[in-house]
Order: C-alpha cells, then structure tokens, then sequence
C-alpha cells in the first residue's frame, strides 16, 4: 500500500513537471490540488477526527492547494520537497502559505520565521487589514509557529532564501462555537475577499522572487472551472429560457388599445391585453433556488450566479404581480427609478429648441421619404450576413410579426412589427441600434463559454442601450427628435412612479413637453404597460453612464464582449486573465469607418449629451 502511494506521488510529481494540472486524492484522504504549475501552494491540515472545517473551504479559491490528513503525512512531506525542489529550479524560487485556525487569538496572525519575508507579510497585511468588517482589522505578525502547525518542509530546504514557508492563524469569526454551525454570508464575504488577498500577495512573491512572468495579479486564479459551475451556468439559462420576460410584458393590442385611447378623448385608461404566461412562477422559483450555488469554489463565478438568480426571482414576482400596482415596485428593483440628475436632464432635453421640428420615427406612417418593412428587413439581413463573416455559428433571424410594434431584439432575434417604417436617413442607424448592438453583443456573449455572457448580467438593460444609442451617433443617425423620445420616456417613468395615471402622464407628454398625440400614446403606453415598467428610464441612464465612462479614457470595444453591466467590467477582466473568457469575435462595422471612429475619439473628452447632436 505504502509503495503503491509512493508510486502515486511520483506519478503527481511527473505530472507537473510536464505542465500537467491535477486534482487527485491520497489513500489517507489527503486532497492534492494545482490548476497548473506554480512557485506556490496552499496548505491546511485536518485536526484528528475532523471531515470538513471552513478553514479548508477557504483555500479552495485557490490556484494550488493541499488538504492534509494526519495518515499521508509522511507522503505529503515527500511530495513537498519534490514540489519545492521541481518549482525551484523552474522559478527561482517557491513558497508554502498554511493556514489553520487559531484557538484564542483574536483576528489574523501572520506567521514568519524570517525576516526577509516582512515585505510580503506587509501587503498581505494591508489587504486583510482592509477587509470591511472590523473583527479582523487586527492582523498581527509573529515569529513562532505553533507545534501542531510547524513547517512540513525540512530545515535545511528552509534555509535557503528561495524556499519559505508561511503561516496564517485565523480566529473563526465565522462561526457560532454555541450551535457549530457557520455565520454563512459574513464566511461568504470573507472568503471573496480572501481569495483576492491570497492572489494578490502571491502575486507580490512572484513578480519579486521569481523568473514567472505574469501580468496581473489576476492571471493567478484558476483556470480550469468544475462540472459544478458549468452545470449551474446552464440551469440557469434553462430557467430564463422558460419565459420571455419582454415579450410576456408587452402589449399585443397597440393599435387598438390606441383606438380606444383617442376615442374616449385621450381622458380613459385604454385596456391592455397581454400573452398568456407559459409557466409557474412558484414551481419556477423551487427550481432556481435548489440551484447548489453554495457547492461553488470559485467566489466569482459564485457572484455572477447568485446575481443572475436574484434578477430572476424578481422577474418571476413581476410575472406573478402582472397588472396589478405591485408590479411596478418589482420593477424599480430590476430596472431601478429616476435619479433627479437624470430626471433634470431629460427636461433639458425636453426644452432644447423645441421649436425645432423634426419627423419623428414614431409618428404614424408617411410615405415620404420612408422605407417600407420590406426593405429594412432585408437591409438588417444584409448586416446580419456581414457579422456571418467574423463569426459563422452567428444564426439570427429577422422575423416580422403582428403582435408587437416597433423593433425588438429578443434572445439574439430581431422581431419587425408588422408596418414598421422609418427614414431612410434613420435606418442604418436603428440596425446598428438593433443588430450591429442587441444581436452583436448577444452572438459575442454566447461565444463564451459562460452562457450568463448572453443570456445577460442583471441591469444589463443600462449599458445595453446606452451602447445602442452611442452606435446611432457614431453612424451620424442620432436626431433631437430621437432625444427627445428617450427624454420622455424617463419623464414618463417620473410620472408614473409619482402616481400620475395613465392620461395625466399623457397630457404631460403631449400638452407640456410637445409630444404629437400619437408619440406620446406610444411612450406612455410603454410605461404604463403590466402595472407600470421603469425599464424605459434606462436609455437615457446608460447613454449618460457610457459618456463619463468613454471621458474618463475607457475603451469602447471591451463593452461589447457581451450582455453586461458596466461594474462588471472588473469581473470580466479578471476572468479574461484566468482565461475562463475570451476575446469577442465580432466588432460592430463602424468600428472600420474612420469618421465614427473620429466622432468616438472625440468623446475621450467630457460630452454633454446634446453636443452628439452638432
């Protein structure tokens, strides 16, 4: 038994010598674990008779690790020094951080036998000394390592300078001796922010003492992601694909809904008819909450799920809350309210040369100078092929339908309502809005193997549509008039969220801000529809957002890798670096006309939104 686990270890050994990652567990229950080969490696030691502690659970956030149990001991010390001797010689150095827990000291000692060792304590120190909560803002330092805890590897490998061992003592603030059992989100927050302390300061040793080359601290986090977290990716996505939430949210008798409206002298609540809703929202919820979430051991892609189910959840409670007054509460939690920054500029907008009148894509149909829904249908189906050719898996459809009005983008799809028709002047600028943003980013998301890249972080809707109408100025189609409708959709959501019906939200639109009825009815509508939808505020929120962020020297083409919201922009880095993500396959065709790209680098400046239209 005894050579047929030594035979084992030298198999390990060989194994990374050859690049190789591996996972793989000893005959005394001991858990080797590196992602690939490092200049570093996590230790925790099982007390006797002990099957789980959160101390281990901690680690497991990490590139390399081991879990010892008392019977592998002797292995492990060999395979350490096998370790230690191979990253050595490859790296120039290499480092055994173990952790245990302490049994009355109170908040984090670091644990260092040498003194050279005090410029990677110091920045370990600094991260955990910046952790929120203020049970562990005692990080101390000590020479002494404690008996149970001395180092595995021999004394003489630990006398040169390029092998080190370290020690971290953590006071369990995380748990309740008095019912043994965790405090689960204080532990979940500390083990998120540990695991970026742990790369961080590994990231301090390697880029120091070590001939590894890595970029960012980032590019130390795991590769390779587990069954697990794939399994819970496509749960998911098979859930929210069980409803379509705009669809099931909007209404199917505009035109005579509209009808009725100016019949009853534009004074009368129209009454809106919706889809019949397909599923269960209660059985739905069971499903998404017996999601295992909490087997992840990645807080990341941890995050990124939990996110996602809690937008889920809401969007159920909408369904459910579906015209009555509820479900504009619900609403404000998904797509959130109207600032006062946002509401003061909207109104700017809104006065902005209001005698200045200009045809407004929404009006009823005119033949002048439109094109008909036969023809902008086959102009984004052209643009539709020209994506084909960066990225062939790339299968959306242009579908005209009877049931909805206007454009729609849903799941990838482009959906044209039924006599739809706009200037031409407007038309490559509502494709780009449409097809060269909303499918794009939806075809670039599901070319990830993260499906929550397509399928959309929740509040996506802000930098989704700020992007859609950034295109629209870049390919020189942005109009007042098309300020003005997204100005007045927030000052629509303003009314409604300050308990104005349906008709004074109306006359607000048309008697006061210039609306032509029939623009107005369609705003209003929107807003009203379902109990009242605040999504409609987002156009405007997401333009203003990606202007500052544009200002303040951001790149645009990062934004596009899929549906995402612009505070995901970290996250989405850090998963690039751990190569879990990958670089977007399609840009949008602007991006090789040398004036749009001129009227983007002009935006590296700061940009009121009025000035896109000079």
């Amino acid at each position: 038994m005894i050579d047929q686990a030594s035979e084992q270890i030298q198999k390990l050994v060989h194994k990374i010598k050859n690049d190789e990652g591996i996972h793989e567990e000893l005959p005394g229950g001991s858990l080797i674990h590196l992602d690939r080969p490092m200049p570093f490696i996590c230790i925790y030691r099982f007390p006797k008779e002990e099957k789980k502690t959160p101390e281990a659970t901690l680690l497991s956030t990490q590139v390399a690790y081991l879990y010892l149990r008392d019977k592998d001991t002797p292995l492990i010390k060999d395979f350490l020094c096998d370790l230690a001797e191979s990253m050595q010689k490859r790296f120039g150095a290499f480092l055994m951080l173990e952790i245990w827990q302490a049994q009355d000291q109170k908040g984090i000692e670091l644990v260092s036998a040498d003194d050279t060792n005090e410029q990677f304590l110091g920045t370990l120190q600094k991260e955990l000394s910046q952790f929120p909560l203020s049970i562990v803002q005692q990080v101390t330092t000590t020479d002494h390592f404690p008996e149970t805890n001395t180092p595995l590897l021999p004394r003489h490998m630990l006398k040169e300078e390029t092998v080190r061992a370290l020690g971290m003592q953590l006071s369990p603030f995380y748990w309740n001796n008095e019912n043994k059992r965790l405090y689960p989100m204080i532990y979940r927050q500390f083990r998120k922010e540990l695991s970026v302390a742990l790369r961080k300061f590994f990231y301090d040793f390697v880029r120091v003492q070590t001939r590894m080359e890595v970029a960012h601290y980032n590019s130390l986090g795991r590769q390779k992601v587990g069954d697990v977290a794939w399994k819970i990716d496509q749960e998911l996505v098979k859930i929210g694909n069980t409803f379509d939430f705009l669809l099931l949210t909007s209404v199917v008798n505009h035109n005579e809904a509209w009808e009725e409206f100016r019949r009853g002298g534009f004074n009368q609540q129209p009454t809106f008819l919706y889809r019949l809703i397909p599923v269960d929202p209660e059985l739905l919820k069971r499903r998404l909450y017996q999601v295992p979430i909490e087997e992840l051991d990645d807080p990341t892609l941890a995050f990124i799920f939990r996110d996602k189910r809690r937008e889920l959840d809401r969007m159920l409670n909408m369904l459910e809350e579906r015209n009555t007054r509820d479900f504009h509460l619900s609403s404000i939690q998904v797509f959130g309210g109207v600032e006062e920054e946002l509401l003061a500029k909207a109104n700017q907008i809104l006065d902005y040369q209001v005698e200045e009148k200009e045809e407004d894509e929404d009006e009823e149909p005119q033949a002048t100078e439109r094109i008909s829904t036969e023809e902008f249908v086959a102009l984004a189906r052209q643009e539709i092929s020209w994506m084909q050719q960066q990225y062939k898996p790339l299968d959306a459809t242009v579908t005209i339908r009877n049931d909805i009005t206007g454009l729609m983008v849903s799941r990838g799809q482009l959906l044209v309502g039924s006599g739809f028709t706009t200037t031409r002047k407007r038309a490559d600028a509502l494709i780009q809005h449409e097809v060269g943003t909303h499918v794009l980013t939806y075809y670039n998301g599901k070319a990830q193997p993260l499906q929550q890249m397509y399928v959309g972080s929740p509040g996506y809707e802000d930098l989704q549509e700020g992007l859609a109408v950034l295109a629209e100025y870049l390919v020189g189609g942005l109009t007042l008039s098309r300020l003005r409708t997204l100005a007045g959709r927030v000052v629509a959501v303003d009314c409604m969220l300050h308990n104005a019906d349906f008709s004074e939200t109306f006359h607000v639109l048309h008697r006061d801000k210039g609306f032509t009825a029939y623009t107005a009815y369609g705003i209003t509508e929107r807003v009203y529809r379902g109990g009242g939808m605040t999504k409609d505020a987002v156009y405007l929120r997401g333009l203003l957002h990606l202007l500052d962020h544009l200002a303040q020297g951001n790149e645009l083409q990062p934004l596009l890798i899929g549906k995402i919201r612009q505070d995901y922009l970290p996250i989405i880095d850090e998963l690039i670096q751990r190569k879990i993500l990958k670089p977007a396959p399609i840009v949008p065709r602007y991006f090789s006309n040398p004036v749009s790209m001129e009227r983007l680098r002009r935006l590296q400046t700061k940009t009121d939104v009025l000035s896109l239209l000079n």
